[in-house]
């Protein structure tokens, strides 16, 4: 197929959340399909990552915009009432290189990743359209507003009625929506669910091949390493951090004083970098792979306090077979069958106790770390959730009994990259 991806971010190197799962679909896709990728982005990408997303695509079109300039935008979009999302990423460069490509190319499929992207895929005549929303904007925001003050508990609370009325609209212009869990997927109003569907973000389980198996018992590190790993700028990060270094780690450090705690991640906010002054405390920063920090980790903690879609970096910690403490909501993001894959905790006390047996109990983290694994095996795997994501864009949903081998080939095409100029950027 003829395949154009619409992507809200330059997707590499896939540092976010969504950008695992957006590069994982693109590196599946490429392999096996002709693929375009349109993005915009705040920076220009540095020339290597550039480079290697073009080596998978036929062509590249990148718009480089400022924040300024799309806080702008969709300051004005919000003053005719659409949602601040719709002008933040809507770019008339863009615009003309998919009508352009839509002329030229004749795309058999769009696959539209994220919401704010949808308004792009109306721009193009290809027979099936799938939107990839990987969780429910509009109850993100409200998530958001529940938890400011205001004057950013209004506008967050607006964005999220703005986001509410626009998404059955682009729901509708697409032949299925795909979401990354089934408490996602029931944040739809109920007419929309039938043209919603749940692919879960895979990892690719061969990367954290972390013990050989014929071995009888999984090993767990030795030294008291607590660890976790997530964007340290992102909000709802910061408020689990601020929560699990004020009331659960001074717990667990009294109790075992040895202890120590890695936070791994990149852009610490300031919130975040106090922590570092703390006996036992150390931030790294951004790193450029975050398996060997894992692989150091004793337990794995995810101490979210709101349940937004999915902790992309607990299921890379259960396919790196890490024991795991983690709250109710983060908890629910997870598909697994009893027994849990790790331990839910949800207050202070309970956490802190959790995991100092963890810390404490051989046994028990070597079976929750092999449990773990197990979990990310059975249901995590990256070359099933994206052949799900190929057969809705092929027509043929999720119960296709057709399975393509994968192409051994790769993707060897070398692709040239569309240099989009203007006032807040260039690109070349």
């Amino acid at each position: 197929m003829k395949l154009l991806m619409l992507v809200h971010r330059f997707p590499y190197p896939p540092v976010r959340g969504d950008c695992l799962r957006s590069w994982g679909e693109i590196e599946y896709l490429a392999g096996r399909h002709e693929l375009w990728l349109a993005c915009i982005e705040r920076t220009p990408p540095r020339a290597a990552d550039l480079d290697h997303v073009r080596r998978r695509c036929r062509d590249v079109a990148v718009v480089v915009r400022p924040d300024l300039a799309s806080l702008a935008r969709g300051g004005l979009s919000w003053l005719t009432g659409q949602s601040l999302t719709e002008g933040y990423f809507h770019d008339e460069r863009l615009a003309q290189i998919v009508r352009q490509w839509d002329q030229t190319v004749g795309f058999d499929a769009v696959l539209t990743f994220s919401p704010a992207m949808a308004p792009y895929a109306t721009l193009v005549r290809a027979p099936r359209r799938v939107l990839d929303m990987n969780d429910v904007e509009s109850a993100r925001w409200q998530g958001y507003a529940a938890c400011c003050r205001t004057p950013l508990r209004w506008l967050y609370a607006l964005e999220g009625r703005r986001l509410a009325q626009a998404e059955p609209r682009w729901v509708r212009g697409h032949a299925v929506t795909l979401l990354v869990n089934e408490c996602e997927r029931r944040k739809l109003p109920a007419e929309l669910r039938a043209k919603a569907a749940v692919v879960r973000t895979g990892v690719d389980l061969a990367r954290y091949d972390v013990w050989p198996r014929e071995s009888a018992a999984l090993r767990v590190p030795r030294k008291p390493v607590v660890g976790f790993v997530g964007s340290l700028c992102y909000a709802p990060n910061i408020r689990a951090l601020e929560w699990f270094g004020t009331a659960v780690w001074p717990r667990v450090h009294e109790s075992v004083p040895e202890a120590r705690w890695l936070i791994v991640g990149r852009h610490p906010a300031r919130r975040v970098r106090r922590w570092s002054r703390q006996p036992g405390v150390t931030i790294t920063g951004f790193v450029e792979d975050v398996r060997p920090y894992l692989a150091g980790m004793r337990v794995f903690v995810c101490p979210a306090r709101e349940q937004i879609g999915v902790q992309t970096k607990l299921i890379e910690a259960l396919a790196a077979a890490r024991p795991a403490v983690v709250t109710p909501q983060a908890a629910a993001g997870i598909d697994y069958d009893d027994p849990p894959p790790f331990l839910v905790a949800a207050s202070a006390a309970e956490f802190a106790d959790a995991v100092v047996r963890l810390l404490r109990d051989d046994a028990q983290a070597q079976a929750l770390a092999a449990r773990a694994r197990s979990v990310a095996e059975a249901k995590y795997d990256a070359t099933e959730q994206w052949q799900q994501v190929e057969r809705w864009l092929l027509g043929n949903g999720p119960t296709a009994v057709r399975v393509l081998a994968l192409d051994a080939a790769g993707c060897p095409r070398e692709a040239p990259c569309v240099a989009l100029t203007g006032s807040e950027g260039l690109l070349r």
